[in-house]
């Protein structure tokens, strides 16, 4: 079972089967940056899409030039398309978008024909480390905080399903997946409690036998990230203080937790985008370098 990013970093690293990752939209400096640090690490082996005589430009000095794999693309629809061709023929394994619009790559990947939409849902999976585990670190899921603005019950089960794979990747056999509210009881006027509550009854009667995993709420987040808040409040339960896979009621929920967590915890952090027939990494223009690498990593185990 993984417990850091450096963990997950140090296991791609020693993979010697290296996974080709498409990079969307490298006819710009950051964009080559990334390739860059992606082979400087050891980590895949990039393949780059763009204008091909601006990426010639910038990999000029680096240990890319004339050693990586571009392909010519006229416009960003097309480079969109191409690397959506690529990745259907399994010519690549994993996503990462570069300078184009995230509408036009996911639009790429919606398309019916040769699209690798592979699930009814396509949702956004951030883990982070705990930025409550002290002396044992430990990595915490949360889904979904910036695709899905408000899920719906079968949304959320769908969802479910996507982190625990992600978490079975990472090496959990059993995750534990809390549904998160505001309040630990079923509230009429509370959506997020009962669609918890439906989610835990048919996980009771055998109707979610596929998901391999714990699926517990709804529970307000004090109950599944601290121990002594579990204790006080009297929660007796597996998922007391320790939830793996926090599924949230909402995006801005879970945007702002994700934030958090990044920001004022300073978690080392990375995210997938799952639901298509290859992870797909749209990291954001503020993330540093390191938490870009921690995406890639995560995106290259969940295709392995």
């Amino acid at each position: 079972m993984f417990k850091s990013f450096d963990e997950i970093i140090s296991a791609v690293k020693s993979n010697s089967n290296k996974q080709k990752i498409a990079v969307v939209g490298a006819d710009k400096a950051v964009a080559v940056e990334a390739a860059v640090d992606i082979r400087q690490e050891e980590m895949g082996e990039p393949v780059l899409f763009g204008n091909e005589e601006k990426i010639n430009q910038l990999l000029k000095g680096t240990i890319l030039e004339n050693n990586v794999e571009v392909v010519n693309c006229v416009d960003d629809e097309s480079t969109c398309h191409t690397a959506v061709d690529y990745a259907a023929d399994k010519k690549v394994h994993l996503i990462l978008k570069g300078t184009v619009e995230t509408a036009s790559l996911m639009k790429a990947i919606f398309r019916k024909e040769n699209g690798l939409k592979d699930s009814p849902v396509i949702c956004d999976v951030l883990v982070f480390e705990d930025p409550l585990a002290k002396g044992n670190k430990r990595l915490v899921g949360l889904t979904d905080g910036g695709l899905i603005p408000l899920p719906d019950l079968e949304t959320k089960i769908e969802m479910t399903r996507s982190a625990v794979k992600v978490f079975n990747k990472l090496g959990f056999e059993k995750p534990k997946v809390a549904y998160i509210s505001a309040v630990e009881k079923v509230s009429p006027k509370i959506q997020s409690t009962i669609d918890a509550d439906e989610i835990r009854k048919r996980k009771s009667e055998g109707k979610l036998e596929d998901i391999n995993a714990y699926l517990e709420g709804p529970y307000a987040i004090d109950n599944v990230i601290s121990e002594m808040a579990a204790k006080i409040k009297g929660i007796d339960s597996v998922m007391a203080g320790c939830a793996d896979i926090l599924v949230m009621p909402n995006i801005e929920s879970g945007n702002i937790l994700g934030k958090i967590a990044n920001y004022w915890c300073n978690a080392q952090n990375g995210h997938v985008i799952t639901g298509a027939k290859v992870p797909v990494l749209i990291t954001s223009r503020a993330d540093d370098a390191k938490t870009k690498l921690n995406s890639v990593a995560l995106g290259i185990l969940t295709s392995i």
